[in-house]
C-alpha cells in the first residue's frame, strides 16, 4: 500500500516538473525582433551605424590641438577629443597623429593614456586620451603665487615635491623607452584631487633610438620607431618654452640627451619652490639669451612665502647647470636626491658639511635625542650630586644612585610610550589633521576620542580638540562641540566663530541627539564668519541625511532657498524667496529670470545631492535664464513637466543627449530654436511642447 502510495506521488512530480519546464523553456521564436535586440544591447551598439563619440563642448584649445569633452556612446564614458589646429597640410596632420601614436606607447600611471585614434563622421582624424580631472600644475602655482589660502592648505611643499617625484617617474620611464619629452612645463601637467598627476603634450618628444636595435624587446614593450615618430618638420628648428628649456635646446639642430630633460625639471622644481621660472626676461628672445649663458636668478631674490632648504636649492640649481655635464646624469639620480630631502638626509647637491649632517641626524630623531639630552642632564646632575655627596655621607651616596637609576627606568617607560605614540596615535593625528572629507564624521570622532584617551603633548591633544569639536558641529551635536572647543583654547580664527554658534544653538536645540529644524538650519547657514566650504556644505548633508522624508516641502523651501544662494552667490534672486506653488498636480518652482545655474552641491568629487529634491517637484520653470548652458544640472530630480523657453543652451545639436538619464516626461521650450533632427529625437523620449502653447500654472488653496 506504501509502495503504491510512493509511486503516485512520483508520477505526479513528473507531471508537474515537465508542465514547469515548458512553461519557463519557452520557445525563442515566441520573442519579437525589438524584445529579442534588447537582450543584447551592448553588442548592438557594435553593429549600429551611428556615431560612436558625441562631442558635447569645447575645454581646452592650443596652437597645435583643440581638446573636446565627448561621450564614447559604444563603452559609455566620457573622455577628452583631440582635433589638430594646425590641419592645412597632410604634414601637419602627420605630426597631430605621431603624437597620439607615441603617448599611447608610453604606458606609465603618470602618462595619459590614450584610448583610440581614427577620423571621425567629418573626415577629420582625431584621438581619444583619458579624461584628466583637476587643474593644471601653472593654475595651482599662480593660485599659491596670489596667496589663495585655500590651495595653500592642499599644496604643501611636501606634496608639491610628492607631485614633482610623480613627474619624474613619468619622465624617467620615457627615458627608458628612449624618449624625450623636450617640453616639460607647468602648464602640460595635470594634478587631480585624489593624487593623480598627468605628464601631458607629447608633441615635440623625440625618440632616441638606434638602427640595431630588435623592434621587439618582450612581448609588451615595442621599441619605438623614431623615423617614424619623430617630428621630422621641425628638424633643425629651435623647440620648446623659454624659461624652461636647456639651453642646448635654443641651438637649431643641437644633441638633445636625458640632461636636457634634467634641465627642464630643474626649472619645474626651481618655480614649485619659488613660484617663479628660473630665467626671465622681457621678451622670448631675452630670455633664450639669457637661458644660453646661464643667468639663473638666485632664489634669495624672490620674496618666498617660507625658509627653503638649502637641499633643495642645491638640487634644482644642479639641475639646471648651463653643462649638461654637470646636471644629474639621470632623471632616477635627481628623483633621489628630492626623496634624501623628503627623509630628512643631506642632498648629494648640497655637499653638506659635519655640522650640516649632524643637525639632520637630530632633527630625524628629535624626540629621541631631546629625551637623551635630557637624561644626560639629569644623569650628569645625578653623579655630580652623589659625588659630592660622598666627601659627606655614604648614606645620601646612595639615595642618590636609587635616585638616577628610577629616573633611567622613567626615561625607558617614556620611550617606550613615544614609539607606541609614534606608530598608532601618530597616524590618527595624521589622518584627522588633514582629512577634508567629513561624511563619515561619526566615525572618525571615535578614533579621535580613541587618541584622546592617551597621553601626548598638549599642542597635538589641542589639535585634536579642535578637529573633534569640528565634527561635533557638522552632526549638530553643539554641546559636543563647545565642550571640544573651550577644551582646546580655539585660538583658530574659525573654531572662534564655531565655539560661539555652537554655545548659541546648544539652547535652540539642547538634547545633542535632536536636529535642528530647516528653517533653523538654512538660518544657521546664514550665520556671519563661517567659511562657505566645506562646513556649510558638509552641515546640510548630515542634516539632510538625517531630517524626516515627510517634511513639507514649504517648510523645506527656505533651507533651498540658503542653498541656492550659496551656490550661486552672484544670482539676481539671491536673498528673495522662493516661489513656490502647490498645484492639483503637485508643487511648482518658478525660478524664471533668477540667474541660478548649480542645483547640486558635491562633497569630495563622491557625493551629490540636488537641493531642490527636498522640494518634492512636479513641474520646474527655468526661462529666461542665461547662465544655465545645459541641463545636466537637473540631475536627481523627477519632473512631470520642464519649462526652459528662452535658455541659452549650448551645443544645441546635441541637445537631447542631455536628457538621456533625466527624469522628465514633458519639456516646454522654443521649439525652432533647435534643429529639427533634435527636436523630432527628443519626442520619442518624452512629450515636446512649443513655448507659447502652453497655459500658466494654477495654484490650488486648500481650505
Amino acid at each position: 500500500m506504501t509502495a503504491k502510495k510512493d509511486r503516485n506521488l512520483e508520477d505526479e512530480f513528473s507531471s508537474r516538473n515537465e508542465v514547469l519546464r515548458e512553461f519557463y523553456n519557452a520557445d525563442e521564436k515566441d520573442l519579437s525582433k525589438e524584445e529579442s535586440l534588447s537582450l543584447t544591447p551592448i553588442l548592438n551598439s557594435l553593429t549600429d551605424n551611428e556615431v560612436r563619440y558625441q562631442r558635447i563642448r569645447t575645454i581646452a584649445e592650443g596652437g597645435e590641438k583643440r581638446i573636446s569633452l565627448s561621450h564614447d556612446q559604444r563603452l559609455n564614458r566620457y573622455v577628452a577629443m583631440a582635433h589638430a589646429v594646425r590641419n592645412g597640410t597632410p604634414e601637419d596632420l602627420e605630426q597631430f597623429l605621431r603624437e597620439a601614436q607615441l603617448t599611447a606607447n608610453l604606458g606609465h600611471p603618470n602618462i595619459v593614456p590614450v584610448y583610440n585614434m581614427g577620423m571621425d563622421e567629418n573626415g577629420e582624424p582625431f584621438f581619444s586620451m583619458e579624461l584628466i580631472p583637476g587643474d593644471s600644475l601653472k593654475f595651482i602655482i599662480k593660485q599659491l603665487q596670489a596667496g589663495n589660502q585655500e590651495y595653500q592648505k592642499i599644496y604643501s611643499l611636501e606634496v608639491l615635491l610628492n607631485i614633482f617625484m610623480k613627474v619624474c617617474d613619468a619622465i624617467a620611464y620615457a627615458h627608458s623607452r628612449s624618449v624625450l619629452h623636450l617640453d616639460i612645463k607647468p602648464d602640460n601637467i595635470r594634478v587631480g584631487k585624489f593624487g593623480e598627476v598627468f605628464v601631458c603634450d607629447w608633441g615635440l618628444a623625440l625618440v632616441k633610438n638606434s638602427p640595431e636595435e630588435p623592434m621587439l624587446e618582450d612581448e609588451s614593450r615595442m621599441i619605438l620607431d623614431g623615423d617614424v615618430l619623430n617630428d621630422m618638420t621641425l628638424s633643425g628648428v629651435m623647440k620648446g618654452t623659454p624659461g624652461f628649456m636647456a639651453p642646448e635646446q635654443t641651438y637649431a639642430g643641437r644633441e638633445k640627451t636625458e640632461q636636457t630633460d634634467v634641465y627642464a625639471l630643474g626649472a619645474l622644481l626651481y618655480a614649485l619652490l619659488t613660484y617663479r621660472a628660473p630665467v626671465e626676461g622681457l621678451s622670448a628672445n631675452e630670455m633664450i639669451e639669457n637661458t644660453r649663458n646661464g643667468k639663473i636668478i638666485p632664489v634669495r631674490r624672490h620674496r618666498l612665502v617660507r625658509p627653503l632648504a638649502k637641499s633643495l636649492i642645491a638640487i634644482a640649481m644642479k639641475a639646471l647647470s648651463l653643462n649638461a655635464e654637470e646636471r644629474y646624469d639621470s632623471v632616477l639620480s635627481l628623483r633621489q636626491d628630492v626623496v634624501r630631502y623628503l627623509s630628512g638626509y643631506p642632498a648629494d647637491a648640497e655637499h653638506a658639511g659635519l655640522v650640516t649632517r649632524a643637525s639632520l641626524l637630530l632633527k630625524r630623531h628629535s624626540r629621541m635625542a631631546f629625551l637623551l639630552i635630557s637624561f644626560l642632564f639629569v644623569l650628569a646632575a645625578v653623579v655630580g650630586g652623589n659625588l659630592i655627596a660622598i666627601s659627606r655621607e655614604k648614606a645620601i651616596a646612595v639615595a642618590e644612585r636609587k635616585k638616577a637609576e628610577e629616573n633611567f627606568r622613567l626615561y625607558k617607560k617614556e620611550q617606550k610610550l613615544t614609539q607606541t605614540l609614534g606608530k598608532d596615535l601618530g597616524e590618527a593625528v595624521l589622518y584627522t589633521m588633514h582629512s577634508r572629507d567629513l561624511i563619515n564624521a561619526s566615525s572618525m570622532i571615535h578614533v579621535l576620542k580613541s587618541g584622546l584617551a592617551e597621553d601626548m603633548p598638549a599642542a597635538e591633544r589641542k589639535q585634536l580638540l579642535e578637529q573633534k569639536g569640528v565634527l561635533h558641529f557638522v552632526l549638530q551635536q553643539f554641546n559636543e562641540a563647545s565642550t571640544c572647543f573651550y577644551a582646546s583654547g580655539q585660538s583658530w580664527d574659525r573654531i572662534g566663530v564655531m565655539w560661539s554658534l555652537s554655545k548659541k544653538y546648544a539652547k535652540i536645540k539642547p538634547e545633542d541627539d535632536d536636529q535642528l529644524t530647516d528653517l533653523q538650519m538654512a538660518q544657521l547657514l546664514e550665520e556671519k564668519g563661517l567659511p562657505v566650504e566645506p562646513i556649510l556644505f558638509y552641515l546640510y548633508y548630515h542634516h539632510m541625511s538625517n531630517r524626516p522624508a515627510d517634511t513639507p516641502p514649504e517648510e523645506y523651501a527656505p533651507l533651498a532657498r540658503v542653498m541656492l544662494d550659496l551656490l550661486n552667490p552672484t544670482a539676481a534672486a539671491a536673498g528673495q524667496p522662493l516661489k513656490l506653488t502647490k498645484t492639483v498636480a503637485g508643487y511648482h518652482l518658478d525660478l524664471s529670470g533668477c540667474g541660478y545655474s548649480k542645483f547640486s552641491v558635491s562633497l569630495m568629487g563622491r557625493y551629490l545631492r540636488n537641493v531642490l529634491k527636498g522640494l518634492s517637484l512636479s513641474s520646474l520653470d527655468i526661462s529666461d535664464n542665461h547662465s544655465i548652458n545645459d541641463v545636466y544640472m537637473l540631475y536627481g530630480l523627477t519632473l512631470d513637466e520642464l519649462r526652459m523657453s528662452n535658455v541659452n543652451i549650448h551645443g544645441k545639436s546635441w541637445f537631447n543627449q542631455q536628457f538621456k538619464d533625466l527624469k522628465i516626461k514633458r519639456v516646454v521650450l522654443d521649439v525652432d530654436a533647435y534643429p529639427s533632427r533634435v527636436i523630432s529625437e527628443l519626442s520619442r523620449k518624452m512629450e515636446v511642447i512649443n513655448a507659447g502653447q502652453t497655459t500658466p500654472i494654477q495654484s490650488v488653496h486648500e481650505e
